[in-house]
């Protein structure tokens, strides 16, 4: 599972993107409402300049100390009625700063006065230069709040999404934990929020009837393999004393021959049957240090004379350093018996099968059909590959029970007309 894919933070994911995307429209609306805001202030604060000037100044001015009165005062100064520009209304324009030496925005007034029944104009300017750096410090700080205020939801949200669906986690890591084989219920913790515990005993109800039915399906199995060995044992039994009679004709030794097949048949799906169901039931939980090379070595003997009788020739690429796995020996020889049965039996006349064992895997390779075999289908209970009458469909289900048991994988692949079948240990 990927960690993006985790519902908690696939939530926070949705919550980021949707605060940053508010986060950034936001941020122009609110450089915006700040300059308006500033501006209006600045506007207000001329206007009051210009009550001012008119109240406590003006009365008292005289035209010869108007340039004495400029000179003292840098952003109220009284020029000449020659100007263009609106007047009464607070507007926006540039000056040139002489400390500066740049022309910088101002906010600017021009209103009529009189001084000594002559006309001038009364202008009051103010610098913008400090209000753009006001609002370029108040919008940081806007966008320092903002981010910090993500960062707290964010993290809170973490922490508090994290405690509430803590009993959703534990739930889900029982589950993954779950072995049906092991036929233990989960004990789920209790949950204060109503939707968990109504999750809880819903899968507790789920795993119960699960593990009843498996239950069930186990023993009946596993009694009806018991059961059927004694009357099967018989049966062949008296299949031999019927066949040692002198007095019978030809058509009925087929039939009972006939009759012997079958039965040694089912005593093989019945032996098979009862083997799984006892690797199921953890019967084989005893485990050695085994050498694999040594057992295929051991039991190849015995596959060579079987092999020889369809012409198959057999040969084998083994290490010479010891191959170990830490498993059951029986059920190793049960899986290496049952690969070799497998490339035999389901191998050409005059064909050939390939052994080869590295440190970590065990290869047999065998001529056969010439298509691929159905791999979905192939290691599941009475899937034959083919309709030899002496396969059980249980070989290699046996395998992969096998393999399962000792984590180990198993394998099938279809290369240049060649089965190939390998388990990685």
């Amino acid at each position: 599972m990927g960690i993006m894919n985790r519902l908690l933070n696939r939530t926070l994911l949705y919550y980021t993107f949707f605060a940053t995307l508010l986060l950034l429209l936001s941020a122009p609306f609110f450089y915006w409402m700040i300059e308006h805001l500033y501006h209006d202030d600045i506007d207000e604060a001329i206007v009051l300049r210009k009550v001012e000037f008119k109240k406590s100044n003006l009365p008292f001015l005289k035209i010869k100390t108007i340039s004495l009165w400029n000179s003292y005062n840098r952003d109220i100064h009284i020029i000449p009625d020659t100007i263009a520009e609106t007047k009464e209304l607070v507007t926006q324009t540039f000056f040139l700063d002489t400390l500066e030496n740049e022309r910088e925005p101002y906010r600017v007034l021009y209103t009529d006065i009189t001084i000594e029944q002559h006309s001038y104009v009364l202008m009051i300017r103010q610098n913008l230069i400090e209000s753009e750096d006001l609002m370029k410090t108040l919008t940081w700080l806007y966008l320092i709040v903002l981010f910090a205020l993500f960062a707290t939801l964010f993290i809170i949200t973490r922490i508090v999404s994290g405690r509430l669906w803590k009993p959703f986690y534990e739930t889900l890591q029982k589950i993954e934990a779950f072995n049906i084989e092991q036929h233990s219920l989960p004990i789920f913790a209790s949950a204060s929020i109503k939707e968990f515990e109504q999750l809880n005993k819903g899968l507790t109800k789920l795993i119960e009837e699960n593990l009843s039915a498996y239950k069930s399906q186990k023993e009946f199995t596993e009694n009806a393999s018991h059961e059927l060995q004694t009357p099967l044992a018989v049966f062949q039994s008296k299949l031999d004393l019927l066949l040692q009679q002198p007095s019978l004709a030809e058509e009925q030794v087929k039939i009972i021959h006939s009759l012997y097949d079958a039965v040694a048949r089912l005593v093989r799906v019945n032996k098979n049957l009862l083997l799984l169901s006892k690797i199921e039931n953890k019967q084989y939980a005893e485990k050695e240090t085994v050498d694999v090379a040594i057992i295929v070595k051991e039991v190849l003997p015995y596959f060579e004379e079987q092999a020889e009788s369809k012409k198959i020739k057999i040969q084998t690429d083994i290490i010479s350093s010891p191959v170990l796995v830490n498993t059951n020996k029986g059920l190793l020889e049960i899986m290496i018996n049952n690969l070799l049965l497998n490339a035999i039996r389901h191998n050409n006349d005059g064909g050939s099968i390939m052994i080869a064992i590295s440190n970590k895997q065990l290869v047999i390779s065998n001529v056969g059909t010439s298509k691929s075999l159905n791999a979905e289908t192939l290691f599941k209970r009475f899937s034959k590959a083919s309709n030899d009458a002496h396969s059980s469909g249980l070989g290699l289900a046996i395998i992969k029970q096998i393999c399962q048991l000792n984590q180990w994988k198993v394998k099938y692949s279809f290369n240049d007309l060649v089965h190939v079948f390998s388990i990685e240990f």
